[in-house]
């Protein structure tokens, strides 16, 4: 499924190349450096892309004598208390693990786009594909053959390793824990949806205002950064205690056959 996914990325990134390469051929150096114009044309080449790779993957799966339904939907996943927190764990999460970004090569900012179009891939289109594949159909897969834990853990490296740059890998690992865990506490992909998309606008807006290239202690000063630091390893460390004791909980009930 991995390879089916890259593969498309592959494809369609060959494809945006020739059609850059056009655009700068056909209407010169201004045209080209155009983010609105690159923010369409990433939008094209994502939906192609993401399209390529669900067929790919549901077309695999089926041959593999996959069962069972590709993605769940409930009125349990828009419960607001946990999509609150959710979210919360997401910020503080992202805090913890920067130390270890900023250590990565920074990701082309540049590379999206700007504009209503890369907006609409980033709110709409990632969280739609994004969720139905890696959490719908890998993590739901993985699960009846292999348990809750190793499905949450396998589909969230699945899910940073799609995000190519070392960088994101690492903060996608970290928000495909985060967003699995819903999905699996919640029966529902409406909660994952809802998160990545809170996320992934909060990114576009820190890259709009011009702080995507600045660490939070830039941003906010030592000090206050160490207390931000304590407060958000605090929030992450009992959410994790959290998320297992709710994980060996559902081996108990007999919702996890495979174990935890």
């Amino acid at each position: 499924m991995l390879g089916i996914a890259l593969g498309a990325q592959i494809v369609t990134g060959v494809i945006l190349m020739v059609v850059l390469l056009v655009l700068r051929h056909g209407a010169g150096d201004t045209a080209a450096a155009d983010l609105h114009a690159q923010g369409r044309t990433m939008a094209a080449v994502y939906f192609v892309s993401m399209s390529l790779s669900l067929a790919g993957i549901l077309y695999y799966r089926k041959k593999r004598g996959g069962s069972g339904p590709v993605a769940k939907f409930s009125a349990r996943g828009l419960n607001p208390a946990m999509l609150v927190w959710a979210f919360v764990l997401m910020l503080a999460a992202g805090v913890v693990i920067e130390p270890v970004v900023t250590l990565l090569p920074e990701p082309p900012y540049d590379a999206l786009g700007r504009g209503f179009w890369a907006l609409f891939s980033l709110v709409v289109m990632a969280p739609l594909f994004e969720e139905v594949i890696c959490r719908g159909i890998v993590l739901g897969s993985l699960r009846r053959k292999y348990g809750v834990t190793a499905a949450l853990l396998v589909s969230s490296l699945f899910f940073g390793i799609l995000h190519v740059q070392p960088a994101q890998v690492v903060g996608a690992f970290v928000l495909g824990l985060v967003l699995g865990y819903i999905y699996i506490a919640t029966e529902s992909l409406w909660g994952p949806i809802l998160l990545h998309a809170a996320n992934n606008g909060l990114a576009y807006a820190v890259l709009v205002s011009g702080y995507a290239d600045k660490d939070l202690q830039e941003v906010v000063g030592h000090s206050a950064y160490m207390v931000v630091y304590v407060l958000a390893l605090a929030v992450a460390a009992v959410s994790a205690y959290m998320v297992w004791k709710s994980l060996a909980r559902l081996k108990e009930e007999g919702k996890n056959p495979s174990g935890v």
